[in-house]
């Protein structure tokens, strides 16, 4: 894969490493979120939101303001039994206006199955370095401009 065409941001803490990776996996794109105690990934709209990602990193803004852009994903399965399980996802880029407006990418997800919802993963960056997030998104931008026109 091209690395024009993937956004993360990875870090260490005293837990361990962390990741949050939009990119495109052969066949879609995903989101792929990872922790110390787990991995998950979710399907990724498509490369319009792909596109939106990488402007809202692009225009994080330098001054505290009310910034926020978030993706609502999801990804249904049947089990073994038939029974259908979703896994629904909120990944969200902006400042925190509880945190003197800094920075920010969060994913948190949740599990339905039957009648149950379950709390899943969350993973949130703190703080991410917006330079190489800005850089990232900009080569991601110059790189896959816009969506592929038919010909006439």
């Amino acid at each position: 894969m091209d690395q024009d065409r993937t956004l993360h941001c990875h870090w260490h803490d005293k837990e361990g490493h962390w990741a949050l990776t939009v990119s495109h996996n052969g066949r879609e794109w995903e989101l792929f979120a990872a922790g110390p105690f787990g991995t998950e990934s979710l399907p990724f709209a498509n490369p319009d939101e792909v596109r939106r990602l990488a402007q809202a990193l692009l225009d994080l803004p330098a001054e505290p303001e009310p910034y926020e852009f978030e993706w609502e994903l999801s990804r249904t399965e049947s089990g073994r039994s038939g029974r259908e399980r979703t896994w629904f996802a909120t990944f969200a880029v902006g400042l925190d206006p509880s945190d003197d407006h800094r920075p920010y990418l969060a994913f948190q997800s949740y599990l339905h199955w039957d009648q149950t919802t379950a709390l899943g993963m969350e993973v949130v960056c703190e703080d991410p370095p917006v330079d190489d997030l800005r850089a990232q998104a900009h080569a991601f931008l110059t790189g896959f401009p816009g969506p592929v026109r038919p010909q006439p």
